[in-house]
């Protein structure tokens, strides 16, 4: 072949193969091109979801902030609530064992050893009442089974099974007592940490334990005894009229029955005192009458021929206020006390006559004979029964009310120092009047 027709042809190898060259590389760039268009596609679509996703995150967070949302994050946990409430109220009833004696009481008053919701309603008249109260340590299976477990603590432990071997997370130990903390029979140093649940006299129990309440006649609502009640006024002028009808009748000026005799309030030597300067009848092994004190006939001679009845308490502690008030309270006599309460808690103003605001026994008596001798002043002591009633509400309702409480059961609650919270800073052993 010659030289030129072999230059020819090689020129020719060589175009073809760098137009196969150039096809190549301009294939090469329009995949490159491709390729980035695709990632940009989809780091912008990455950036939508991103953006939109943060979007949906912060509404997200918006709309369940309290701080914008409180009312519908409110009616949604009442709702919550109220679904719970509705589970616990269609199961069973809530148990309370009363592991000692009341006072050698083993119904601790009740009429059985064992009473039902029925009871609940009907005679103690609870709001709530699927409860199931008794004294019968066998009448569950299991000790641990019991939502609520009372202590009365006026009495030692039982010496055998002095308390529970086992105890279940959700039980409720209550430390019960209505005698002040001088009567209390254990050593509550012993006995940190055992308590969830107080019921007493005092105000600041969980459950209120009085011996009387007073209700509004009008609104039915009860007022007192309560840390800040709110009473009416007393009017300046005021007329009763069984007290009218009684009042010719009445010659004898006080009475006070009594069989505890010595006491860690003294009261015995106020009573005596105050006989220095007027006449007080001291009915009982105390004194030289007697009456049958739980007869009618006790209460008719008050009535018909006293002014004025001592209602003397054996101990001077916060918020202890028994019986003994309330029993006057219902007779047409003027109950003259002497506690360590603030009577303003626990009656009207300007119902009773308290020893405490008067600076000796000679003062004191001095005020019952100004009140003896006149009657429209005495009247004015009974301004009250036209606007209040005394009734009772018995504490286990309440404690009733909060065994199928869903809020209160979801609390955690421990006396750490039973012994600091009973006795602390109760009581006083000497009175502000002079005697």
């Amino acid at each position: 072949m010659r030289y030129t027709e072999r230059r020819s042809i090689d020129a020719t190898l060589l175009k073809r193969s760098g137009d196969e060259e150039a096809n190549a590389v301009e294939n090469v760039a329009y995949v490159t091109k491709d390729t980035m268009y695709k990632r940009k596609k989809c780091t912008i679509l990455l950036v939508i979801l991103v953006t939109c996703a943060s979007f949906l995150g912060i509404v997200h967070l918006l709309s369940n902030a309290p701080e914008f949302n409180q009312y519908r994050i409110l009616r949604a946990y009442q709702r919550q609530i109220r679904n719970e409430a509705t589970a616990i109220d269609a199961g069973r009833p809530r148990t309370i064992l009363l592991w000692n004696s009341f006072f050698k009481n083993k119904r601790w008053g009740f009429d059985e050893d064992t009473l039902g919701p029925d009871y609940f309603r009907d005679k103690m008249n609870c709001p709530v009442y699927r409860c199931d109260l008794t004294n019968n340590r066998d009448f569950l299976p299991a000790i641990e089974m019991y939502d609520a477990v009372l202590f009365h603590v006026a009495e030692p432990f039982p010496l055998l099974h002095s308390v529970p071997r086992v105890r279940a997370p959700h039980q409720l130990y209550v430390f019960a007592l209505m005698e002040p903390p001088g009567e209390t029979k254990h050593v509550l140093s012993d006995e940190g940490g055992f308590y969830n649940l107080t019921m007493s006299y005092r105000l600041d129990s969980d459950l209120l334990w009085p011996y009387q309440m007073f209700e509004d006649i009008e609104t039915d609502a009860v007022v007192a005894p309560a840390i800040r009640p709110k009473w009416r006024q007393a009017p300046a002028v005021w007329n009763d009229t069984n007290v009218s009808q009684l009042w010719e009748g009445k010659t004898r000026m006080a009475a006070w029955f009594v069989s505890h005799c010595e006491t860690l309030s003294k009261r015995e030597k106020l009573a005596a005192a105050l006989q220095e300067h007027i006449p007080v009848d001291i009915y009982g092994k105390c004194g030289n009458f007697s009456c049958p004190y739980t007869s009618n006939e006790c209460d008719e001679l008050l009535d018909k021929s006293y002014k004025f009845y001592f209602s003397f308490e054996n101990s001077l502690c916060n918020d202890y206020v028994t019986e003994k008030l309330y029993n006057a309270m219902k007779r047409y006599v003027i109950p003259v006390v002497f506690g360590g309460a603030d009577y303003s808690r626990f009656v009207p103003p300007h119902s009773v006559i308290d020893a405490e605001d008067f600076e000796s026994a000679a003062e004191l008596a001095a005020y019952l004979r100004y009140v003896a001798t006149h009657p429209e002043e005495y009247m004015r002591y009974f301004w009250w029964r036209r606007y209040y009633r005394l009734t009772f509400r018995s504490p286990f309702c309440d404690l009733c009310a909060k065994l199928h409480s869903v809020p209160f059961r979801q609390k955690t609650q421990t006396y750490t120092d039973i012994e600091k919270w009973w006795m602390g800073d109760q009581c006083r052993f000497e009175a502000k009047i002079n005697f």
